[in-house]
């Protein structure tokens, strides 16, 4: 399988970035592969096929997905066609304190983590479409961010963050028009607190709060706290936190990376209260564990 590395494709590690337009011919087809940063893609012409982890979804002019690191996926274009597609390929820590913010923005969410997520599921089929006049907005926001970045100019790397920052928050408030009810609202009550559990398991060290997880169940905060107690058995921060911790586990023992860094790459924004829930769970401060485990290898 082939598999992309953002140091072919990014601009650099201090600015893992790429944007870039690529018109398939008729019948040409890309190969399976992965990669491991994101892929942005917007079809502003034609149509297409996009297989994603072995199953295949058509695509059209208006369509907008994201693919997230590591899933197998390609394109192809049908005879007789042609296929337009933007590409935006970045490393999310392109956008770190900016993603804090448009976590907090629930359409944002959906978007970007919930609809890759339940890409896979039979009953899920929806993604963003953008309508006539929201394809016209994108198609000038998208060529004022490729332009930017094809030229670079003094201080282009601000304004293609900028552009980027800008081409989210339009396609959350398209996803919101699109979407009127939570996406998961049509699972029954422990179907619904399954999935968000994997969906916290695969997104642990975003900062997802109570309030959005919740809104993604279609539950109001007490609902879906004692229903996530019932199924899983912990409070949803208990949940979180505990796959936190045992990732931090991980990268003590594999890594020499510093505490604070691993603490920040896990979720964990304070170092303090990383301290205090690795010792809770663990019973030793994280430089200690980290002796114990070298300890134990040697």
């Amino acid at each position: 399988m082939l598999r992309l590395e953002a140091v072919q494709f990014l601009e650099s590690h201090d600015f893992p970035f790429h944007a870039a337009a690529y018109r398939f011919q008729s019948s040409e087809t890309i190969e399976p592969h992965l990669h491991d940063f994101v892929e942005m893609a917007y079809i502003a012409e034609g149509r297409g096929v996009h297989s994603y982890n072995g199953n295949e979804y058509p695509i059209a002019e208006g369509d907008v997905f994201i693919i997230e690191p590591d899933q197998i996926h390609s394109y192809r274009c049908p005879p007789n066609s042609q296929l337009l597609v933007y590409n935006i390929l970045f490393q999310p820590s392109l956008l770190k304190a900016e993603w804090e913010l448009l976590g907090g923005v629930t359409p944002f969410v959906d978007f970007y983590y919930v609809e890759p997520f339940l890409r896979n599921t039979v009953r899920f089929q929806a993604h963003l479409k953008l309508q006539s006049g929201e394809q016209i907005e994108m198609k000038s926001q998208i060529n004022r961010l490729i332009l930017e970045y094809k030229e670079k100019k003094l201080g282009y790397r601000i304004l293609c963050k900028t552009h980027l920052i800008e081409i989210f928050v339009f396609l959350s408030r398209c996803y919101e028009h699109m979407t009127n009810e939570p996406l998961l609202s049509a699972d029954s009550d422990e179907l619904r607190i399954r999935r968000i559990a994997d969906f916290i398991a695969q997104h642990f060290d975003q900062p997802l709060t109570l309030l959005q997880v919740s809104r993604m169940c279609g539950m109001s905060q007490t609902t879906f706290s004692v229903k996530f107690k019932e199924y899983k058995g912990h409070t949803f921060i208990e949940f979180r936190n505990d796959i936190r911790i045992k990732a931090a586990q991980d990268k003590l023992a594999e890594t020499t990376d510093k505490v604070s860094q691993i603490a920040q790459e896990v979720g964990f924004e304070d170092l303090s209260f990383f301290n205090q829930q690795f010792k809770a769970v663990t019973g030793l401060p994280p430089g200690q564990y980290r002796k114990q485990m070298k300890d134990k290898k040697a």
